[in-house]
């Protein structure tokens, strides 16, 4: 699935709102403007939405949920990004928005049941595994499409 999609049903899913998503990328220090906000929402942005971008948006969205973490000496604001490829955006995506939302494993797979997707625990976590872990598996579509819509149906207020 294409980022600027990932981005689109996130915020359909929270409800999110142009300004929303300038406020977001703002709290992992990304400026957008809220024209640009609003392309991405309607997916007619000119550019495609880099990797770096939507993990960003993840980040903020961390945040905005959560609160700022509180940093250890000499570490930097910034998060490491953990996209290594194409692939793996779909288990960063799920991994942020379980932080996000403050969700363990239960809670996941009870969402994923709500809207008829199939998951085991095992499965679900070899998806949070670290990329080089030899049990890692790639997060197919269908399970971030699935866990966007049991969000969209639970009501995940700031």
């Amino acid at each position: 699935m294409k980022n600027a999609k990932i981005l689109m049903k996130i915020s359909e899913a929270l409800d999110f709102e142009a300004v929303d998503l300038v406020k977001i990328f703002k709290l992992d220090q990304i400026e957008i403007s809220e024209a640009k906000a609003e392309l991405l929402l309607l997916g007619e942005s000119e550019k495609p939405l880099k990797y770096e971008d939507l993990e960003s948006f993840l980040n903020g969205l961390i945040v905005l949920f959560r609160g700022e973490k509180p940093l250890k000496d000499g570490q930097e604001k910034r998060q490491p990004t953990l996209v290594e490829d194409d692939k793996s955006i779909n288990n960063v995506v799920l991994k942020k928005m379980k932080i996000a939302l403050s969700l363990n494993s239960e809670d996941m797979l009870d969402m994923f049941k709500s809207v008829q997707v199939e998951i085991s625990k095992d499965k679900l976590t070899t998806l949070f595994r670290k990329e080089s872990h030899k049990n890692y598996k790639y997060c197919r579509d269908i399970y971030v499409i699935g866990f966007l819509k049991a969000v969209s149906e639970r009501n995940f207020n700031l």
